[in-house]
């Protein structure tokens, strides 16, 4: 029954994609950025299911059981970084009409080596997550007893064909009912395990009888110092992502853009606390060693099969929502970043043309995100390294751009290289500095640079955005 419900679900959505691709894309805009038309409802869905993958349904599941009501914080996080984005810079790159963040890179200090070094640093680290999400599906897909690779391609094909059909506009409508279906088995799975457990006092009191402190029951039981390295690198890479900034580019205008921000961030500050109870609930009934299974454990133990079909296919949608967030966005940074802008092999008023050569390199960044996780593994996490470089290196040339007019091209590029390299340093050397993540201290070194550089070439500065 589960298997069944499942392959319903993978045809629903390679249906969408087939039906959105014949009747909405008409060219390279419609693809990339679904005609540049998303309402609030939808821009907002596709936000906040780009945040809401297999790492907040699962991991926020495992924090819980490990940490009880501060294992939320990754979720929480994740809405921050989405609300800060209404207010900073949504509306406002959206009214520019951006296509990517290196597009913006480009305007705000000229010259081609900044939109480069941007673009390349997040494609490869979207393969990489990419790579990861195929994993995730696989250990997903492994609940069912499906083992070995069979599961992980099959999933992974079907986003890929909606993804190759449909673009945006069909990642847009697919991520509308997967934030639908993962909240909906999410918020059903923690309400069966307080169901289970007899209510939320009597949860506290079985996990109190299994010896955990106090803490465990507080909002901030992980530690400020936990909580802010956990809180500032997920702001950090929200605020200048392309899988986000891309949905915010589809929006119709500015307003959208900055409202569908408020919505999706709130909401995921809502969901990202269910995960949390279920992991808490695995603890309390039952005798796991490791709280990364505490999912599997309550599709498992809890449910019956038509129930936990549905939640297994909540884990695949969230994991499907974030992928195909990925797909599009690496698509993005090829044809627009290096296909038309670098290497100027198009126009962009030919845009069917740009069409099919968009769907070709979805297709391909797909099946090369597929053929990494299966037969090279290992270097997932070498390709990733290059998120918290692109963190690191790009965040304070975007968010410096907006903030400070006087800032200069030699001060961005300086900040992105610098603050790059120190970033890769620590990440190779495991440098702690007073126990913050790489992309933290990185990026005040870049801050240090991009502000000094542009001081030194005042008499040189662009016109600012």
């Amino acid at each position: 029954m589960i298997l069944l419900i499942v392959i319903i679900y993978m045809a629903i959505m390679l249906g969408i994609g087939w039906w959105v691709g014949k009747h909405y894309i008409q060219g390279m805009t419609d693809f990339l950025l679904a005609g540049r038309r998303l309402g609030v409802w939808m821009c907002a869905a596709t936000l906040a299911a780009t945040h809401f993958g297999g790492g907040m349904v699962m991991g926020g599941s495992e924090y819980g059981y490990n940490y009880g009501w501060s294992g939320a914080w990754y979720g929480v996080s994740c809405g921050i970084g989405i609300l800060l984005l209404a207010f900073t810079t949504a509306g406002k790159f959206r009214e520019l009409s951006y296509y990517t963040v290196p597009d913006y890179l480009e305007q705000r200090y000229g010259g081609k080596t900044i939109r480069i070094l941007g673009a390349l640093l997040s494609l490869i680290a979207l393969i990489g997550i990419l790579a990861a999400m195929v994993l995730s599906a696989k250990g997903a897909l492994e609940i069912l007893g499906i083992t070995g690779n069979a599961g992980a391609i099959i999933a992974t094909l079907v986003f890929i064909v909606y993804t190759t059909f449909g673009g945006l506009w069909a990642a847009t409508i697919t991520d509308t009912v997967q934030l639908i279906i993962a909240t909906f088995g999410v918020v059903l799975a923690a309400v069966l395990v307080l169901t289970k457990t007899g209510g939320m006092a009597n949860l506290s009191a079985m996990l109190i009888a299994k010896g955990v402190e106090p803490s465990y029951f507080s909002f901030g039981g992980l530690g400020t110092s936990s909580i802010m390295w956990l809180l500032l690198p997920t702001i950090m890479y929200t605020l200048i992502g392309q899988d986000f900034y891309q949905r915010l580019f589809a929006a119709k205008d500015g307003n959208v853009a900055k409202t569908a921000s408020i919505i999706g961030g709130v909401l995921l500050v809502i969901i990202s606390f269910f995960p949390t109870i279920i992991g808490m609930g695995a603890r309390a009934l039952s005798d796991l060693d490791s709280g990364g299974n505490s999912f599997p454990w309550v599709v498992q133990n809890l449910m019956n099969p038509v129930i936990g079909g549905i939640v297994l296919a909540a884990i695949l949608s969230a994991i499907m929502s974030t992928a195909d967030s990925l797909l599009t966005a690496a698509t993005s940074h090829i044809v627009k970043d290096f296909w038309i802008e670098t290497f100027q092999m198009d126009e962009i008023k030919d845009e069917k043309k740009l069409l099919n050569i968009s769907r070709n390199f979805t297709f391909i960044i797909g099946i090369l995100g597929l053929l990494i996780a299966l037969i090279m593994p290992g270097i997932i996490d070498a390709l990733i390294y290059s998120y918290t470089m692109y963190s690191a290196g790009v965040f304070i040339p975007v968010i410096g751009g907006v903030l400070w007019e006087s800032a200069t091209r030699e001060g961005a590029l300086a900040s992105l290289i610098i603050g790059s390299i120190v970033a890769l340093w620590g990440i190779l050397t495991n440098a702690n500095v007073f126990g913050a993540p790489a992309e933290i201290y990185a990026a005040l070194v870049s801050l240090v640079v991009f502000v000094a550089v542009s001081l030194a070439t005042q008499n040189r500065k662009t016109d600012g955005v």
